[in-house]
């Protein structure tokens, strides 16, 4: 084989990059993340208000916007900002990194994508992508400035708006679109709460100092109007309400390339109901970890990014990082901006951390961690032992019995779902599958609507999955515990009756 340590160039080319490409930018976004690559774009250009509108007809939505007040943009600017590739020169604090963020959080969740805009001493501006059309991604369609000047004009966001930028989804993929007026109003509320919390978090500094206020709302195309204002509240993972563990929070540095990156080591409280600790609503110990700020944006919630194993007795632990220019160079920030990879300078470098006053460091906040969670669980002792239920719940139930309970040893877990039944059957106890069933005849009469949710009735679930635990200890029923189950169903089916009598008056 040849020795081609040495390269001999004849030529350079320029190669034009796929349609697919495009396509595969933003794979990974989801509704909330999106939405925050976009309040990024609002953020460097100065915007002190953001409303995130759903734009609703009758029971669907039929398109969604971000509305700011930042400094808009001209023919020239709103080309750049359209097109794939172009990368334009961020300032320094600026929260923009790959020049594609619009683009790809956009299309990775509608068809069309407009942009409308206004500058000042420029008139409005609009452009259009629709990745169906013959075109693709990549063919961007000048919008009639008449139309443009008019659609700026109408758009009331409850703030002056003299200058700024309109992003606009239409022909949206990713919401629900059910015939079914409860699911539909159900997913809305619960998207909207979604987005309220991932963008409480990820921008709770900025939220917190007064730079922008984040809101959102529903506009009604048959109202002509929109509903109430829901602001978007700063949500930080670091706002206990007490001192954690010991003599934290503490200075953390990390050494890397000659210099110093800042961190914070935080312990939180044990057994903490707060939202700031139970982010999006889950367990606090699901977002154990390193949480990476860059210009006072999050980009990690969470995660040990190799360095450590997540495990339960780490659950109060959480560190803060400030990027840097130089840290910067030691990672890849992943394109929703959720997330972050370190190569093995960058993780050998936090593992060796030590403490700013030079007593322990990294290792050592582990094992104080660790003890916390072992103190904590010492004052709580568990003399209660069930079979282990393994799905059919929200995470946070089946956490709260793996902290109020010791699981039966030696026995298979149980699941629990939903199933038709015989009528006079309210629920069935399956040791083949290790399945306790809830009749799916009653399941709109308990729930008082339709559901596909497999989580969904978690207070009936742990009643009935509590009272029937002890049938999965053998290997059959006996007869002395199916003339109980025979009664409890007796009573339950009469409690269905009742309800649907009750009901109907």
């Amino acid at each position: 084989m040849p020795d081609v340590s040495e390269i001999k160039v004849v030529g350079t080319k320029t190669v034009v990059a796929d349609e697919s490409l495009a396509s595969a930018v933003g794979l990974h976004h989801t509704i909330p993340t999106a939405l925050a690559d976009l309040v990024d774009n609002s953020l460097d250009a100065g915007a002190a208000h953001v409303l995130i509108r759903f734009v609703q007809d009758g029971t669907r939505i039929v398109s969604m916007m971000v509305i700011d007040d930042g400094s808009g943009m001209d023919n020239v600017a709103i080309d750049s900002a359209m097109t794939y590739g172009r990368r334009r020169d961020y300032a320094a604090a600026d929260l923009g990194h790959f020049g594609v963020g619009m683009k790809a959080a956009s299309l990775s969740q509608a068809r069309v994508l407009r942009v409308w805009s206004r500058a000042t001493g420029h008139p409005a501006v609009g452009r259009e992508i629709d990745s169906a059309s013959e075109r693709g991604r990549q063919g961007v369609s000048v919008i009639d400035g008449d139309q443009a000047t008019g659609f700026f004009g109408s758009v009331t966001p409850r703030f002056p708006l003299d200058t700024g930028t309109i992003v606009e989804w239409r022909g949206i993929s990713t919401f629900l679109m059910s015939a079914h007026v409860d699911e539909q109003t159900s997913w809305l509320e619960q998207t909207i709460n979604d987005v309220r919390s991932h963008v409480g978090i990820v921008f709770h500094r900025l939220i917190e100092s007064r730079r922008v206020a984040v809101t959102v709302d529903v506009f009604d195309v048959e109202a002509g109007r929109a509903g109430a204002l829901r602001a978007v509240n700063a949500i930080d993972p670091f706002k206990y309400p007490v001192a954690g563990a010991g003599k934290y929070p503490r200075p953390l540095t990390v050494s890397l390339d000659g210099s110093t990156v800042p961190a914070a080591a935080h312990l939180w409280p044990a057994r903490s109901n707060a939202p700031e600790f139970r982010l999006h609503g889950s367990p606090g110990r699901e977002h154990q970890g390193i949480y990476f700020y860059r210009h006072e944006r999050l980009l990690q919630v969470g995660g040990w990014n190799g360095i450590v194993r997540a495990r339960p007795d780490l659950g109060l632990a959480r560190i803060a990082i400030e990027l840097d220019d130089n840290l910067l160079q030691r990672i890849t920030i992943n394109p929703e901006k959720s997330g972050v990879t370190l190569d093995a300078t960058a993780s050998a470098a936090i593992d060796s951390a030590v403490f700013a006053d030079g007593d322990g460091g990294f290792r050592t906040y582990l094992g104080d961690a660790e003890a916390a969670v072992r103190a904590a669980r010492s004052h709580q002792p568990r003399p209660i032992s069930v079979i282990e239920p393994v799905s059919g719940f929200p995470e946070d139930v089946l956490d709260s019995f793996s902290d109020a309970f010791d699981f039966t040893v030696g026995e298979d877990p149980v699941a629990v779902g939903w199933r038709a039944l015989a009528r006079d059957q309210f629920f069935e106890v399956d040791l083949k599958t290790r399945t306790l069933w809830i009749n799916a005849r009653f399941r709109r009469d308990l729930l008082g609507h339709r559901s596909l949710n497999p989580t969904d009735a978690p207070v009936l679930k742990s009643l009935i999955f509590l009272l029937v635990s002890e049938m999965f200890e053998g290997v059959r029923i006996s007869a002395r515990q199916k003339e109980k189950m025979d009664a409890w169903q007796e009573v339950l089916i009469a409690a269905i009756a009742a309800h649907r009598e009750q009901v109907a008056l």
